[in-house]
């Protein structure tokens, strides 16, 4: 069996730091780094193979909530590529955290909602309507960043934005089809994951329809949507600095019975509600707080209803 060598080492380091660390476009999570890459030509010392596991320990605990089963190296030990030792256990983790990078578990974030005292950016985001409509409700949110590295770092380390829209206190038929549809889809959250339809990396400057759920029969036509957009034409590498998302309830229903007041309109509260998923946790072996990069500001505007 081969000795390990520094380069060997270093790659693991820098399949791990890519993603803990500041990364590029879907990689990175803008945390510190315990590990430094190691000398060629000298012996690995105990401490480094330590600082890496500790750089796979903070990414793994973010994206599962667990420990990792890591080898723990003793001074002394001769690291060899055979599949019990610690180069093949650091490189499974290696490659799995690389894949499985915008996961985030339970009790590695917060939920930000507007009144929170530590996230005035979401003043003004809640809004209602009493106005009855027919057709069409809608309303569009701006998110912004204070830069391009920090949007990438919020989405990537499983940051979003969660969108919460409610309807309540209808008397007809059809306020009662688009309260049960709402209720049953809160709440949504616009991500960062590549392996969304539509997600932070595929937007465009053009809105892009990211989730779409109709109701129930007899009211199928009616839909709600969200869609979203970013302040580039192509945000494949990350650059955006800013998300536009438009929250739309599409009433296409049709009303077929003379009842008066028509059973068609829709009555009631209806709110749209904006949510932050913040990303945070604990960096170990420094017991250092998780730095936080959430947007700079939200602006929300008015529902409009037809």
């Amino acid at each position: 069996m081969a000795k390990i060598l520094a380069s060997d080492l270093n790659t693991i380091r820098t399949k791990v730091t890519d993603v803990l660390g500041s990364g590029s476009a879907s990689f990175g999570y803008g945390q510190t780094v315990y590990s430094s890459p190691v000398t060629s030509g000298q012996v690995i010392r105990e401490d480094q193979w330590d600082a890496v596991r500790f750089d796979i320990l903070n990414t793994y605990v973010h994206q599962t909530g667990n420990i990792p089963s890591a080898i723990d190296v003793s001074i002394g030990d001769t690291i060899e590529d055979d599949a019990a030792g610690a180069y093949k256990n650091y490189e499974y983790f290696a490659d799995l955290l690389r894949n499985n990078r915008f996961d985030i578990a339970t009790g590695q974030f917060d939920i930000k909602q507007e009144g929170d005292v530590d996230a005035a950016r979401l003043a003004g985001t809640t809004k209602n309507t009493s106005s009855t409509w027919s057709n069409n409700a809608s309303a569009e949110l701006n998110v912004t960043f204070n830069n391009a590295t920090e949007a990438r770092h919020f989405f990537n380390a499983g940051g979003a934005i969660r969108i919460i829209t409610t309807l309540t206190g209808g008397t007809t038929q059809q306020a009662g089809a688009w309260t049960t549809l709402l209720n049953n889809q809160n709440p949504v959250d616009f991500e960062g994951d590549i392996i969304a339809a539509t997600g932070f990396y595929t937007l465009t400057n053009s809105y892009q329809t990211y989730f779409s759920r109709a109701a129930s029969t007899p009211y199928s036509a009616n839909l709600y949507q969200l869609k979203a957009k970013s302040d580039v034409a192509n945000n494949s590498a990350g650059t955006a600095t800013q998300v536009d998302i438009k929250i739309e309830l599409i009433d296409n229903y049709v009303d077929l019975g003379p009842p008066n007041p028509p059973i068609d309109l829709v009555d009631g509260t209806l709110q749209i509600a904006v949510n932050e998923k913040l990303p945070v946790g604990i960096l170990k072996p420094t017991n250092t707080a998780w730095a936080e990069y959430p947007p700079n500001s939200y602006t929300m505007s008015a529902i409009t209803v037809s």
